[in-house]
């Protein structure tokens, strides 16, 4: 499900100005070796809330005015930054091959006319900050209550036709930025989810999560349930709570790892992270051993934004994480290159498009490469199953392809091929289909063709075992006066591995086929 937004004027004014401020070719707030990294986290920010963009724009105007006193460059980022973006330190580590070993001008002597740009730079930050602090109600936090509601009633619909004998209402709303996490708590704790909603963050330290602890604590004291470590201890509180009391939780990144919520089946991607990793990781906290019902997924998407509406988009058809079963995008993720190189990826098109033509473009150009990637990952991935697995694994496991038949498919393949051979043009190019070019049943009334075996016959008949040439074929081969002969196996060159076949090796004997 999709829940759009539409920036007030302001909100629009304000993203423009910091977007065209991030495309400078020179930025004296940012740290150099940390410019690529930097900018995308502004950029996340920027797109959660006026409230987790408006400290940071401060920050950095504050330690633009030290530089700038002492005429040095700026090599680290805002100290509240951490405090925000939990996720900063880890940002880092996985950016860190952008730096190229650069370093901060540290000590450098800048000029009089860069002094005076430093200051031009650093009175734009304060204005920018001084427009977010003026806007205190966000278009998309105002429809967060729409996004819970809509998302509510189709999680209930989904349990109702599953059967559950009772209804369960939870939702777990996910956010980049504690700041954020803080004004969607009060927003709803106004509305009628008030005194049910709660957080999940890395500190965990808020009033509300401190009181759940020490009743927590009180509740299971000397059992084993108590594991002595308080961060584990701490999180445990908080499931618990989520599961028997809460509505809501509203979690940072904190939340994507590391506890089980398959209690709940109702997602909401407040902030949509552009790692399509991060998203499965959200997804998998609800989804997984032990929920009974299908999860709902809810995300936030931008209608005026082009960019943001063209990353919805790869992230649902390419890499399928939001339709169908999930851990469907499993193998189009294991096909790609990682999570972090596409969001670097997401982050360029940003960064160097102007545009929406632009943005289309890149875009376009972007989602073409993906298609060659991932359908020759998929290749590659299928042929290392097929050639270094046993036979047995193989066919119990389930590939989508028109490239594999299942073991009884592909006897009755070989059987059609043997005995339409006369009749018949077979298709040589790995599709399994074929066309009559004459009637193998004379006096029989019998479709000319195509056929073709598989999934998702689009352009003839599927050939299958029901079929009435299928039956009509497995009736004659049955009938068939079979003389014994000899047969040898070329295991070797079969290229397969089939366990069962290795202790006949180098061996002989008679093969009997009896009827059931």
């Amino acid at each position: 499900m999709v829940q759009e937004f539409v920036p007030t004027p302001e909100e629009q004014r304000l993203y423009d100005l910091v977007s065209d401020y991030l495309q400078e070719p020179t930025l004296y707030a940012l740290p150099v070796s940390q410019r690529s990294l930097m900018t995308l986290i502004l950029r996340k920010l920027l797109a959660s809330s006026t409230y987790a963009i408006s400290d940071t724009l401060e920050g950095l105007a504050r330690k633009l005015q030290v530089a700038a006193s002492r005429a040095e460059a700026v090599n680290s980022v805002p100290e509240e930054l951490g405090d925000n973006l939990e996720e900063l330190e880890e940002l880092a580590d996985e950016w860190d091959e952008d730096n190229n070993g650069q370093a901060g001008k540290g000590g450098a002597v800048y000029t009089p006319e860069q002094l005076r740009e430093m200051r031009r730079e650093m009175d734009k930050l304060r204005e920018f900050h001084a427009l977010a602090k003026s806007i205190i109600r966000n278009s998309k936090g105002e429809v967060l209550l729409t996004a819970l509601r809509r998302g509510f009633d189709a999680s209930a619909k989904v349990q109702k036709n599953q059967g559950a004998a009772k209804l369960q209402q939870k939702a777990l709303v996910f956010t980049e930025s504690r700041r954020t996490q803080e004004y969607l708590f009060r927003i709803l704790e106004q509305t009628e989810f008030g005194g049910k909603v709660m957080l999940f963050n890395g500190s965990n330290n808020d009033p509300r999560s401190k009181g759940i602890y020490r009743t927590w604590l009180e509740k299971h004291a000397g059992t084993d349930r108590i594991s002595g470590s308080p961060t584990a201890d701490m999180r445990a509180a908080l499931v618990e709570c989520f599961r028997d009391e809460a509505s809501i939780m509203i979690a940072t990144e904190a939340a994507a790892e590391g506890i089980n919520l398959q209690f709940c089946n109702l997602v909401v991607n407040y902030d949509l992270p552009w790692n399509p990793q991060r998203i499965e990781q959200r997804i998998g906290r609800c989804h997984r051993y032990g929920q009974k019902f299908d999860v709902v997924v809810v995300n936030f998407l931008n209608r005026n934004n082009a960019a943001d509406q063209r990353v919805y988009q790869l992230l649902d058809d390419k890499f399928r994480l939001f339709s169908g079963i999930f851990g469907a995008s499993d193998e189009v993720l294991g096909a790609v290159e990682s999570g972090v190189d596409f969001e670097k990826r997401i982050a360029a098109i940003y960064q160097k498009c102007r545009t929406e033509e632009q943005i289309q473009f890149e875009f376009d150009q972007l989602q073409h490469e993906l298609e060659t990637e991932i359908a020759e990952g998929q290749r590659d991935a299928r042929e290392k199953l097929l050639d270094n697995f046993d036979q047995e694994v193989v066919e119990k496991v389930r590939i989508q392809s028109h490239d594999f038949l299942d073991r009884f498919n592909e006897r009755l393949w070989l059987l059609t091929r043997y005995l339409l051979a006369p009749y018949t043009r077979f298709s040589e190019d790995g599709q399994f289909s074929f066309m009559l070019e004459r009637n193998p049943f004379p006096g029989e009334v019998i479709h000319p063709g195509p056929y073709c075996m598989g999934k998702n016959v689009e352009d003839g008949n599927t050939y299958r075992v029901g079929h009435p040439l299928a039956r009509r074929l497995l009736d004659q081969g049955m009938a068939l006066a079979v003389e014994p002969g000899e047969i040898q196996f070329d295991y070797s060159s079969s290229g397969k591995n089939i366990a069962v076949l290795e202790p006949l090796m180098n061996q002989k004997g008679w093969l009997v086929l009896q009827s059931p």
